[in-house]
């Protein structure tokens, strides 16, 4: 409907990359039936993000310190989604047991979160899985640590997105020269 509609498609931050790779094929027929061509620099993918200086801040404050706000989003968007039985969202196969959704494993499969070289492999390897995306939508989480915060969005846009860019702009070479 959204590509029928001429809508440019935004992929929540929530998805695995497996079910958010679903949506360029459906947003693609869209187009299609209105008798256009789908462009992927149309597509969004939202990434829960944070980038840190050291692994050790970065798994406390992405994902293992009980204060930690992306904890925090994540327990209450689990909490939510077990209550209304769509827990599904977050299940690596449909099949699975309701049991091997944990927080813990919904932060692993969710927040791409590390050092500058981490978060690079994180993003490259999410490509993999959805294809061509035009944009990648930073999404973080309350500034509960606002030093933290700030160097996270520096570190993104100084050192992360130059080298995604670069990784992404030589394997299209690759592919053109091959």
């Amino acid at each position: 409907a959204m590509g029928e509609r001429d809508f440019h498609p935004l992929s929540a931050n929530f998805l695995l990359p497996k079910w958010a790779a679903t949506h360029w094929g459906n947003y693609a027929q869209g187009k299609a039936n209105a008798g256009e061509t789908a462009d992927p620099a149309d597509w969004r993918i939202a990434k829960t993000i944070f980038v840190a200086d050291d692994d050790a801040t970065a798994k406390s404050y992405g994902k293992d310190d009980a204060n930690s706000p992306y904890r925090f989003y994540y327990s209450q968007i689990l909490k939510k989604m077990i209550r209304g039985k769509r827990q599904a969202v977050f299940k690596h196969d449909r099949e699975e047991a309701d049991e091997a959704v944990t927080l813990d494993r919904v932060l692993d499969d969710l927040v791409i979160c590390g050092t500058v070289n981490d978060v690079v492999d994180q993003i490259l390897s999410l490509r993999e899985v959805t294809g061509d995306f035009g944009e990648l939508v930073y999404a973080g989480m309350d500034w509960v640590d606002e030093g933290l915060t700030k160097r996270s969005l520096q570190l993104m846009a100084e050192e992360v997105m130059p080298r995604v860019n670069d990784a992404i702009a030589a394997s299209e070479w690759a592919a053109v020269a091959q």
